[in-house]
C-alpha cells in the first residue's frame, strides 16, 4: 500500500501530514505536477478496468496499482522551458490530459479529487449549498454594476465588504498585492464593470472560526481579533489575533457533513462569523484551505488527515 502525495514542495501542512504518515509507517510517494517531465516520469497502460504502470522520480519508483490513497492539495502547474509559446501551449495541454488524466483516474480514494475540489471553489455555489445544508449565510451580491453595489449597500445599511472571487493575489509591475476582505469605497467603483465582483453584508461579529472538516470530523479554532484591521480580515494582522481550539456545535457539524456530501469532499476549511447572539454564519469553504498555523495537540488536523489516508490504505 502507498499514499500518493500531490502537492507543491513548500506546503507546511503537507509536511505535517507526511510526518504523521511516516511515524505510522505508511509508505508514500510525494510529487508535484511541475516536476513532470523534467524529474518525474511515468508509463501507464490500460488493462481491463485499471491503469497499470509506474511513476518514477529520481531513484524512487511506485507502481500505480500499489497506490491505495491520494492526498491532493495545491500542486504547482506544469512548466515547460525553452519552448515557443505555441509548443508550450500544446505541451501543457498534452500533459494535463495525458499525465494528469492518469493521475486523476487511479483506483483509489482522493482527499480531495482535483475535479471535485475545482467544482467546490465557486463561492456562489458554496453559499447556496451551505444554506441548503442548514447554515446561515450573509446577504451577498455578485455583479459588474456599480449602481447595483450602491443599492445593495443601502439595503444592508451601508454595512458592506468586498472579497476576492479568484486568486487572492494580483501581480503588478512592482510586485504583488494581496486582496483581503475590505470595505469598498462606494464613490470609487471604477473597474467593477471589468469583471465579476463579490459584495457581502458586513455582519456584526463576536469572533470568527476556522472549521477544518476531515472525513466526518470537524476541528474548530476560535479567532479573536484585537485590532480594527483584524476584525475586518484577520489575515491583515496576524499579531493581533488569538487562537483557541473549541468544540463544533452539533448542528454546525451536521450541516458541514451535509455540505461535504453534496460537494463530494473529504476535506475542506470553512470560515464562520459567530454573532453576539451566538449564531454561526457561514462565509466560505476552501477545498484546499490552509490549517498548519492552527495544528496542535488540541487541534490535531495533520493526524486526522493521516489517519483517514492510512485507513483508506487498509480497506
Amino acid at each position: 500500500m502507498t499514499v500518493l502525495i500531490v502537492d507543491n514542495p513548500f506546503e507546511p501542512g503537507t509536511d505535517l501530514v507526511v510526518g504523521e504518515l511516516a511515524e505510522a509507517g505508511v509508505p508514500m510517494f510525494r510529487m508535484d505536477m511541475a516536476e513532470f517531465p523534467s524529474s518525474l516520469n511515468f508509463r501507464a497502460s490500460f488493462s481491463e478496468y485499471l491503469w497499470e504502470g509506474v511513476l518514477t522520480k529520481g531513484e524512487r519508483t511506485v507502481d500505480l496499482t500499489a497506490i491505495q490513497a491520494v492526498y491532493w492539495n495545491r500542486p504547482d502547474g506544469f512548466r515547460f522551458s525553452g519552448l515557443s509559446a505555441a509548443d508550450e501551449h500544446y505541451a501543457r495541454g498534452a500533459a494535463r490530459i495525458g499525465f494528469g488524466g492518469v493521475i486523476t483516474s487511479l483506483d483509489a480514494p482522493y482527499l480531495n479529487h482535483p475535479a471535485k475540489a475545482s467544482a467546490a471553489e465557486f463561492k456562489p455555489r458554496q453559499l447556496q449549498v451551505a444554506r441548503a445544508a442548514g447554515l446561515s449565510v450573509p446577504r451577498t451580491l455578485v455583479t459588474t454594476d456599480a449602481g447595483a453595489v450602491r443599492r445593495f449597500s443601502r439595503m444592508v445599511n451601508d454595512q458592506v465588504v468586498t472579497k476576492a472571487l479568484g486568486a487572492p493575489v494580483v501581480a503588478h509591475a512592482g510586485g504583488y498585492e494581496a486582496l483581503y476582505t475590505r470595505e469598498p469605497d462606494l464613490e470609487a467603483l471604477q473597474g467593477v464593470e471589468l469583471t465579476a465582483h463579490l459584495f457581502q453584508e458586513r455582519v456584526e461579529k463576536d469572533f470568527e472560526v476556522r472549521a477544518v472538516f476531515v472525513g466526518d470530523e470537524c476541528f474548530c479554532v476560535r479567532i479573536d481579533a484585537e485590532s480594527d484591521q483584524a476584525r475586518i480580515d484577520w489575515r491583515l494582522d496576524y499579531d493581533a489575533i488569538k487562537l483557541t481550539p473549541m468544540e463544533t456545535p452539533k448542528a454546525v457539524l451536521q450541516s458541514l457533513q451535509r455540505y461535504a456530501a453534496v460537494m463530494d469532499l473529504a476535506y475542506f476549511a470553512a470560515d464562520f462569523i459567530v454573532r453576539p447572539s451566538g449564531q454561526w454564519m457561514f462565509l466560505e469553504a476552501n477545498p484546499s484551505g490552509q490549517w498548519a498555523w492552527a495544528d496542535s495537540v488540541d487541534l490535531p488536523v495533520a493526524k486526522a488527515i493521516a489517519t483517514v489516508l492510512k485507513e483508506w490504505c487498509e480497506l
